[in-house]
Formats: structure tokens, sequence, C-alpha cells
């Protein structure tokens, strides 16, 4: 029988040193790309999945997914998973980051980029609203540096893009999706913020460009907890809501999705929502 100090120095002669570890984990296929002095004046790096079965002579629909440090390595890695088995069509995933890794760095950036209106309140507080605004802008820029930016050095088609956003990343999907129909054929948005300035949002829907000639697949998904009671926000009545009066107006020819995940918090929602929408969307084929 080991006495205490016995097992901790056991113990201890289990444990890897510093010197002795390997060189760090990193996710097979993948590159990180920094963008500087872009359209908007921001710096971003893009981490770029791009698996052997996409290549020049079989061009793969490219993913662009937003919150990049958290949602880049999960989706990699299922994508892989669900490819390897035969249950989604190859892809090339595009995560959008920054070089600013801070919490602070985090939520002014995302603040900036992914909200429609710029208001003083609400969100992170108003330290990061003053950022607030800057959807049109961050559009720009991934309409003018970086699809082409993509589009010029991985073997991707043109014709069919695919958006991931997630809360703030889901607004700004919808806000995509209804002012800049041309930029992205699939969406798969989650959790989204609609609440959003009063629900702004809703505003642009009666006034949003839905002509014949725009084909799209929309995946919306929200976790059942997030409308309870002690949560301020309707989030799943606000996503269900927006399915509806999208559907009332189907002249874009928009397959629409929706579901509800039961047990679902917006902090535990992405991974499954991720995994069904990407196989609602780009099916393997037969």
């Amino acid at each position: 029988m080991r006495t205490g100090l016995g097992i901790l120095c056991f113990l201890a002669s289990l444990m890897v040193s510093p010197a002795q570890a390997q060189e760090a984990f990193s996710l097979p296929e993948t590159r990180v790309h920094t963008l500087e002095n872009t359209r908007n004046n921001e710096d971003y790096e893009l981490y770029v999945w791009a698996p052997e079965s996409c290549n020049p002579a079989n061009p793969c629909t490219a993913v662009y997914m937003l919150d990049a440090e958290y949602s880049f390595g999960l989706s990699v890695l299922i994508a892989d998973h669900l490819q390897a088995r035969g249950q989604l069509a190859p892809l090339v995933l595009v995560g959008i980051a920054y070089p600013d890794k801070s919490p602070a760095g985090y939520r002014r950036n995302r603040t900036r980029d992914y909200t429609i209106t710029h208001v003083p309140q609400g969100g992170y507080g108003p330290q990061y609203q003053r950022h607030s605004g800057g959807a049109d802008a961050f559009l720009d820029t991934i309409t003018s540096d970086i699809i082409p930016w993509v589009e010029n050095l991985y073997p991707v088609s043109g014709s069919r893009r695919g958006l991931v956003g997630h809360s703030f990343g889901g607004l700004f999907g919808n806000y995509t999706y209804l002012t800049r129909p041309e930029l992205f054929t699939d969406y798969l948005i989650v959790s989204p913020s609609l609440w959003y300035d009063n629900g702004e949002v809703f505003n642009l829907v009666d006034d949003a460009d839905l002509a014949v000639g725009h084909p799209r697949q929309l995946f919306m998904s929200v976790g059942e907890l997030e409308e309870r009671p002690g949560i301020a926000r309707p989030m799943v009545s606000d996503m269900l809501s927006m399915a509806a009066r999208l559907n009332d107006r189907p002249a874009r020819d928009t397959e629409i999705r929706t579901e509800v995940l039961e047990n679902q918090t917006h902090a535990s929602v992405f991974p499954l929502a991720l995994s069904n929408g990407l196989r609602f969307l780009f099916p393997a084929e037969d």
C-alpha cells in the first residue's frame, strides 16, 4: 500500500515535462492566412480547411464561418467525420477570425462586424456598442476581399457558397440573406439575435429583394432552453416568427427549415445545430 507521499511521487513520475512533449496538435489539411488592411480597414485571419477531395478537378462549395475562434476547429472535426462516413458532401471550410484573441477584442470585433445598426445600449454593454453597426462594411470586405482571395487560392466553386453564424453571427446571417441575396446560396443560422435594436431586422423583410432568380436554402436552429422564465429575449419565438415572415414571401424560391433543439441552451446548441444544418444543406450525393 502506497503512502500519500509515495502516491504523489508515483503520479509525478507519470507526468510529461514540457521538454518531453511533442509539438502542438494541429488539424490536418488546414492553413491560417492573414489579410491586412481590408476594405473596412481591419485585419483578419482566415482559417481554411481544404480536404484532398477538393481539388482543381473537383472544386467544392466554400462555407464561410463566423466566430472562427470557437467554431472552426469544431466544424472541421464534425465535417470530416460526416464526410468520411458518406453523410456530407466535400466542403472547404473558411473561418473568419481576428488577430486580437483577448476577450475584449472578441467582443469588440464581433459587435462591430455582426451588428446591423449602431445603438448605444445592448449586447455586451456601452463600451462595445460604441463600435456597433458595421455589418455593411463587413459585407463589403467579404465581397471584395475575402471571397475573391479564397476563390483565387483554393479549389472552390463560385456558383455556390455557404455562410454559418451563431448568435450575433446569426443576426448577421439573416441580414445578409435579406440585403445581399447574391452573395451566398446556403445559410446555416443558429440562435440568431433577432432582438437586436428592438427587432430592426424584421423591418427589412417587407422591403427585401425576394425576386425569383435567387434560389436559396435557409436552415435556422435554436435551443429549446433559450426561451424560458428568467430569460428576457424570446429567441425561439423570434426565430419562428422570422421563418413565418419569410415563408409568407416565397418568391425567392428559398427552402426554409427550422428546428428547436430539445434541452439545448444558447451555449450548447451550436455543435448539434451545425451537424444537422450541414447535412441538410450539403448532403452527400447518392
